[in-house]
């Protein structure tokens, strides 16, 4: 695997099979790079033929046998949290040096996969954010990084490592405060966690509707998106009534719920592996039987109810959770597409959520998502055919991206 930086000066020419960010199949094309962007792309005999370099120059990568696709978008990461360990993990955050390296080798492994943007979930430390401008700076090679710093929970309820607990009448400075921080969306925990003892029990809501439009009305007027921490029919209801962006989790939700989510825009992030993670491998070892059968119910009802978002038009974005227990940084994505496979959706459907779909979710759709003249060439290329095969994703031969 190879991440190729495209410097400003340099032309490169793809020759393979292309797949654009559409709902259309991908064809044999060209794709015709420029000073880190897409100048053009040529499908079957069509324009551009007489501009391909001849062969074995170094202005043409030809790759046959492989597809070239947008770059691939995770939606919901937790860059202070490792995947592996969570107490070691939170001992780190106090030694900026160990947690430093920990995360240089996690955005590695990130841009590795073909993924070039993500979006963190916070976390009390900030180092989500100062991870986002490490990046920015150069200090740090990974994808994008999209932060909200700390997350925005009640106190005295569930989230005291992702942010300090608030009362009602902190709300709208806590969200001054961090949009003062230069976040790029917030994060709201509207609920609790799943329960893996008890079927279909979630930690009940943390605001009330009123509070929620509060915060939602507080981030609008700061230019940010709200993506909201929300499990059980209660609390996701209440998150769709204030009007956020993204419902994350969403464990537990109705068919109801799913119309109003398509009706009202408003996209859902169902972060699969987490949950069902949790009884294979390694992990498996430290639940009973009883609970592993309740944590496959739970997951599996979960994949059921993206097969009916689907069906109801919902946005459906990919997001891994990485950073949750047994949800490792990069590699946790793919296990995430191959669930949303087992739900029944076809590699069309998953390559459009891992790709436009995530854009948009972010924000980003002027930037990602899509391989169209004038946007800034984040690319991959990958052996085989995803659009026949979701599995090609784990065959990731190169990794373009503008130079910083």
């Amino acid at each position: 695997m190879s991440v190729i930086d495209l410097k400003t000066g340099e032309n490169l020419v793809l020759k393979a099979l292309v797949w654009r960010g559409t709902p259309e199949p991908p064809r044999e094309g060209l794709v015709f790079l420029r000073e880190g962007r897409v100048a053009a792309v040529a499908e079957g005999d069509n324009g551009c033929r007489d501009k391909v370099p001849a062969p074995g120059s170094p202005d043409l990568l030809e790759l046959p046998g492989c597809t070239v696709i947008p770059g691939l978008i995770d939606c919901h990461v937790h860059l202070a949290l490792d995947g592996r360990d969570f107490s070691r993990a939170r001992q780190q955050w106090n030694n900026r040096p160990e947690w430093q390296e920990r995360v240089k080798a996690d955005l590695q492994e990130t841009l590795e996969r073909g993924i070039v943007a993500v979006r963190d979930g916070g976390d009390r430390a900030g180092i989500g954010l100062e991870a986002k401008q490490l990046v920015m700076s150069g200090r740090l090679d990974g994808p994008l990084v999209l932060a909200c710093g700390q997350a925005l929970h009640r106190q005295g309820k569930y989230g005291s490592f992702l942010g300090p607990g608030l009362t009602p009448a902190e709300l709208e400075t806590a969200v001054d405060s961090l949009a003062r921080q230069g976040v790029d969306h917030l994060k709201v925990l509207v609920s609790g966690i799943v329960s893996f003892s008890e079927y279909g029990r979630v930690g009940g809501p943390q605001f009330t509707r009123e509070e929620l439009q509060r915060i939602v009305h507080r981030a609008r007027g700061r230019g940010l998106r709200v993506m909201a921490h929300a499990s059980g029919e209660e609390a996701v209801r209440l998150a769709i009534e204030a009007g956020v962006d993204s419902i994350e989790h969403g464990y537990f939700l109705s068919e109801e719920s799913l119309h109003r989510m398509a009706a009202r825009g408003i996209a859902w992030v169902p972060t699969v592996i987490p949950v069902a993670g949790q009884v294979r491998g390694q992990w498996r070892a430290q639940y009973t039987a009883r609970e592993a059968e309740i944590i496959n119910r739970t997951w599996r009802r979960h994949l059921k109810m993206v097969r009916k978002a689907l069906e109801m038009g919902v946005t459906l974005g990919v997001g891994t959770d990485a950073g949750a227990t047994g949800v490792c940084h990069g590699r946790g994505f793919l296990e995430e597409l191959l669930l949303y496979r087992e739900a029944g959706l076809s590699p069309a459907d998953i390559l459009l959520a891992a790709t436009r779909n995530g854009a948009a979710i972010l924000g980003l759709e002027h930037l990602l998502g899509c391989i169209e003249p004038g946007r800034p060439a984040f690319l991959v290329a990958v052996e085989g055919n995803p659009w026949k095969d979701i599995g090609a994703l784990a065959r990731v031969k190169y990794v373009f991206r503008p130079a910083q």
